[in-house]
């Protein structure tokens, strides 16, 4: 029998490898062991946060050891992400970094690794969650509950469900969000 097959049991086997994507929170918290698990991020990411002397060192030795991988989602994927977004009223709080982490964070997901998510985002965590990705703050905790969003006019009452408007058709104030009931 090859050595590398002793004392393997069928539960060790069937696990999959767990993968950590980063949004930027997680690399300027500076909590983040390499040397102990398996990292990805997006190009984005490192352009927020490489600005920062200490997060650049530590980020360029990372990747340069092969412990944090970088890497750009499809185009596909992040329009998938936009997506879920959009039904879920998150839309309007992400930016395009926060779109690339999920959808890497989905294509690992769909390549078979057991994806986890660290952000202290909780418009992220809801998508992720919403995606079946497991998610981890870094100084938050996360969030107990999936929500859907709904815009609503603080001034004349009107709602418009999930939108992704930011004033008021109708008197023409800024729109504010409440989670659907």
């Amino acid at each position: 029998m090859p050595d590398g097959l002793r004392n393997v049991s069928a539960k060790d086997v069937n696990r999959k490898s767990t993968i950590y994507v980063l949004d930027s929170t997680a690399l300027i918290a500076g909590q983040t062991d390499f040397s102990k698990k398996e990292f990805a991020t997006t190009p984005s990411v490192l352009s927020e946060v490489m600005h920062d002397e200490s997060v650049k060192n530590i980020v360029e030795v990372a990747v340069d050891s092969g412990q944090l991988e970088v890497s750009s989602p499809s185009e596909t994927s992040i329009k998938e992400v936009e997506e879920v977004a959009t039904s879920t009223g998150d839309r309007v709080r992400l930016s395009r970094t926060d779109l690339d982490v999920l959808a890497l964070a989905l294509e690992k997901s769909r390549a078979g690794l057991d994806v986890v998510v660290i952000s202290d985002d909780y418009s992220i965590q809801n998508l992720a969650r919403r995606m079946a990705i497991k998610t981890i703050g870094m100084i938050h905790p996360g969030i107990r509950k999936q929500v859907t969003w709904i815009t609503y006019c603080p001034m004349c009452r009107s709602e418009y469900g999930v939108s992704s408007l930011s004033v008021c058709t109708k008197c023409g104030a800024e729109l504010k969000r409440r989670p659907v009931k």
